[in-house]
């Protein structure tokens, strides 16, 4: 599995992961105008979390956005599409607006997921964010922060779409990720994440069972609002 960190804004994935080497990652590979961009220079990028998870870290700083134009994003893509072993990629594009990073990533996306926080700016935010793309249709609604079981049902309802799954609000959880460097793996959080992944995985998720592509691309989450941090499969917030 491969996570890449393409957030404009800053990306700040490799804060929740045990990463040493935090000079790696997405600036310099497409700050090197000299380097082809092909597998070889991704994989030269990509700092290894764990025997079977690699991160290509996002820009350190907001003022490094250039590097994130469309054509540099569509050739990173292809790159990273033709890296030998990968079974899944995941992507964190940052804020779903149109003409933004995000919007490119959803053109070669094969799951894309909308992350949505419950409470009434999210579901207003999600909205806009599926109104402002062409592949509104195709985006799978994920609610997180939830802090009454109802307020999934409200949040369905407002979307007009039933939801693909749920992340409770649970800040003590939040924190030990984070302060772990892991993502949780018991508990409510745990627990949460586990049935996400089940759903969503290309090749298993109810709500991708019909797509099948090679090299799969999941876009982890465009969402309404602050995210959630630690998140397993990340994601873009809407505004």
């Amino acid at each position: 599995v491969l996570l890449v960190d393409l957030d404009p804004a800053g990306g700040d994935v490799a804060a929740h992961l045990p990463i040493t080497d935090v000079r790696r990652g997405v600036a310099p590979l497409l700050g090197s105008p000299g380097v082809p961009l092909g597998p070889a220079a991704v994989l030269g990028e990509v700092a290894q979390v764990s025997r079977r998870l690699g991160l290509l870290a996002g820009l350190a700083h907001p003022d490094q956005a250039g590097l994130l134009h469309h054509q540099a994003v569509h050739a990173l893509l292809a790159a990273v599409r033709r890296v030998q072993g990968l079974d899944l990629v995941v992507i964190d594009p940052g804020r779903l607006l149109p003409g933004s990073v995000a919007a490119a990533v959803l053109e070669t996306a094969a799951v894309r997921v909308l992350a949505v926080r419950a409470d009434l700016p999210g579901a207003l935010a999600a909205q806009r964010a599926l109104a402002s793309t062409r592949q509104g249709p195709s985006l799978v609604p994920v609610a997180v922060g939830l802090h009454r079981p109802t307020d999934a049902a409200e949040l369905a309802d407002a979307l007009g779409r039933s939801l693909a799954g749920v992340i409770p609000a649970d800040p003590v959880g939040v924190r030990r990720a984070i302060q772990s460097g892991q993502p949780p793996s018991s508990g409510r959080l745990g627990r949460a994440y586990r049935a996400v992944a089940a759903q969503l995985h290309p090749t298993g998720g109810r709500a991708t069972r019909s797509r099948s592509r090679q090299r799969r691309m999941v876009l982890g989450s465009v969402g309404s609002g602050a995210p959630a941090p630690a998140a397993c499969l990340g994601w873009a917030p809407a505004t």
